[in-house]
C-alpha cells in the first residue's frame, strides 16, 4: 500500500486539477464572450450618444441663430468630445465644420482602430446635412486585452492552488486506508484472522478493536446461517423421503403393489405429507424474514386488546379440538390492552394453542387465560398432555429442537413453532417461559407490557 500511495495520490490530484481546469476554461470562455459583447455594445451606444448630443444642440439653437450654417458654426465652436472627431457635412458632401476644431488641433490624433459612423443631422430642419463621427476603439480593445490577461494569469494560478489543496486532501483521505492496510498486514495466521492489539487506547488500537468486532459479528452471522441451513435440510429430508416412498409404492405395477397401496390410501397420505412440508416451509420463511429483519424489525403496531385477539383466534381451533375430543376452555379472558402487531400476535397464539392440542391427551382440556397483572398482560396456555421434562425446558425455544416424548407422539413436527413464537414475543418486548402445568401437562406463559392510556 505504501509503495502505491504516491501514484494513487498523484492520479487523484491530477484528475481533480484537470476537472477544475476544464470547468474554469468553460466558465472563462462564456464570461469572456459576455464581457466583450457588453463592451462593444456600450461603445456603440457612446458613438450614438455623441451624434445625438450634436442633434439635440442643433434643435435647441436653430431658432436662435435662424439659419442652419450659423447654428452649426456656433455648435462647432462650443462642443468638445474626448476620443471623438465629429465632422458636419453639407448636402453636397463637402466638409462644413469640425466640432471642437480649435481644441482638436492641439491634441494628438485618434489612436486606432477608428470607427466612422454617419448620421443624418435632422431630416426636417436640415435636409441632407450629415454628422460624421470618428470614434477610437483603442480603450475598448485595451480593456478587452486586460480581461484576457486576467483570465490567462488567474486560471493557471487557481488550478495550481487547487492542485496543492487536492494533493493535501488526498493525502489525508488515504491516511486511514494506509493505517488499515498496515493493521491488516500485522494479522498473524494463528490469531484466527484477528488484529493484534498493542495499545487499545491509540487510534490504531481502536481501529483494530472495531475491525475485530466486525469480524466476530460476521463469523457469528455466518455460523448461524450455516446451522440454520443444515437444520432446515435435515428436517425437510425426512418428509420428502416419506413422500418419495409413498409415490414409488403407488407407481408399482398392480400385481406387485402391496394391498394397502390403493389410491384411497396413498393419496390422503401424500396430501398429509405435503401439508406438513408446506407448514415447515412457511415456518422456515418466517424465521428467515426474522433473521433478515433482526430483533428490531419494524412492526405495524396499534392499540389492541389481547383478550379480543384470543377470542377471535381460538374458535378456529375448535374443530381440531373436537376431532381429538378435547375441550378448549377460554372462559377466563379479562380486558388486557397491549400495543402490538395485529398480524403477529394471532400467529403467536395460534402456535401455542396448536402445540397444546397436538401434545395434549385425547379427551383432555386446553385452557387459555388472559389477565392484567402488575403492569403486564399475562397469556397462559395450559394443557394436560405429555409435558416437558425439566432438563429440556431450557432448549424448548431453540430452532428445530424437539424433545424425545414430542418426537414419539408427533413425528411430523418441525421444532420451529416455539422459536417463531419466542421471536414474536421479543418483538413486542415481552418474555415467554415454559413450566409444568397440571399434573403431567405444560404451561406456557407469555408476559407482554400493559398498554397505558
Amino acid at each position: 500500500m505504501d509503495q502505491h500511495r504516491p501514484r494513487i495520490r498523484l492520479r487523484f490530484t491530477a484528475l481533480y486539477a484537470a476537472t477544475l481546469l476544464v470547468v474554469l476554461l468553460g466558465a472563462a470562455g462564456i464570461l469572456r464572450y459576455a464581457l466583450h459583447a457588453t463592451l462593444q455594445r456600450e461603445f456603440d451606444k457612446s458613438v450614438l450618444a455623441s451624434a445625438g448630443l450634436v442633434q439635440q444642440f442643433f434643435r435647441a439653437e436653430v431658432e436662435e441663430y435662424v439659419t442652419v450654417e450659423a447654428t452649426l458654426a456656433h455648435i462647432a465652436g462650443e462642443l468638445v468630445f474626448e476620443e471623438r472627431a465629429i465632422r458636419i457635412r453639407k448636402p453636397d458632401g463637402a466638409l462644413f465644420k469640425i466640432v471642437g476644431a480649435p481644441v482638436r488641433r492641439a491634441r494628438r490624433p485618434l489612436s486606432g482602430p477608428v470607427r466612422t459612423v454617419r448620421f443624418a443631422l435632422d431630416p426636417d430642419l436640415a435636409p441632407r446635412w450629415d454628422i460624421e463621427v470618428d470614434a477610437s476603439a483603442a480603450n475598448v480593445i485595451a480593456l478587452q486585452a486586460r480581461i484576457d490577461r486576467w483570465f490567462g494569469v488567474g486560471i493557471p494560478l487557481l488550478v495550481l492552488c487547487a492542485a496543492v489543496a487536492g494533493w493535501w486532501l488526498t493525502g489525508r483521505t488515504l491516511r486511514p486506508v494506509g493505517r488499515m492496510a498496515e493493521a491488516a498486514s500485522r494479522i498473524a495466521p494463528a490469531s484466527g484472522a484477528r488484529l493484534p492489539i498493542d495499545d487499545p487506547t491509540d487510534e490504531l488500537g481502536r481501529l483494530g478493536l472495531r475491525f475485530n468486532a466486525l469480524l466476530d459479528r460476521l463469523d457469528g452471522a455466518l455460523a448461524q446461517q450455516r446451522e440454520f441451513l443444515a437444520d432446515a435440510a435435515h428436517e425437510l429430508r425426512t418428509p420428502i423421503a416419506r413422500l418419495r416412498a409413498r409415490v414409488e409404492v403407488a407407481m408399482l405395477p398392480p400385481a406387485s403393489a402391496p394391498a394397502t397401496a390403493s389410491d384411497n390410501s396413498v393419496l390422503p397420505a401424500i396430501d398429509q405429507e405435503l401439508r406438513a412440508v408446506s407448514q415447515q416451509v412457511d415456518e422456515l420463511l418466517q424465521l428467515a424474514r426474522a433473521d433478515a429483519a433482526g430483533e428490531d424489525a419494524p412492526m405495524r403496531v396499534e392499540s389492541l386488546f389481547l383478550d379480543d385477539v384470543v377470542m377471535d383466534e381460538l374458535p378456529r381451533w375448535q374443530p381440531e379440538a373436537q376431532c381429538r375430543r378435547m375441550t378448549l376452555d377460554y372462559s377466563t379472558l379479562e380486558e388486557s390492552p397491549v400495543v402490538g402487531d395485529a398480524s403477529l400476535l394471532p400467529r403467536m397464539i395460534s402456535i401455542l394453542v396448536d402445540n397444546a392440542i397436538r401434545y395434549g391427551h385425547e379427551g383432555g382440556t386446553v385452557r387459555v387465560r388472559v389477565r392484567p397483572e402488575h403492569g403486564a398482560v399475562l397469556l397462559d396456555v395450559e394443557d394436560d398432555g405429555i409435558g416437558i421434562p425439566a432438563h429440556e425446558r431450557s432448549r424448548i425455544f431453540d430452532r428445530f429442537f424437539r424433545g424425545d416424548a414430542a418426537r414419539l407422539k408427533r413425528p411430523d413436527g418441525s421444532g420451529l413453532g416455539l422459536a417463531i413464537a419466542a421471536w414474536i414475543v421479543r418483538q413486542h418486548h415481552g418474555t415467554i417461559a415454559v413450566s409444568a402445568g397440571v399434573p403431567g401437562g405444560t404451561l406456557v406463559q407469555v408476559r407482554l407490557p400493559l398498554a397505558t392510556s
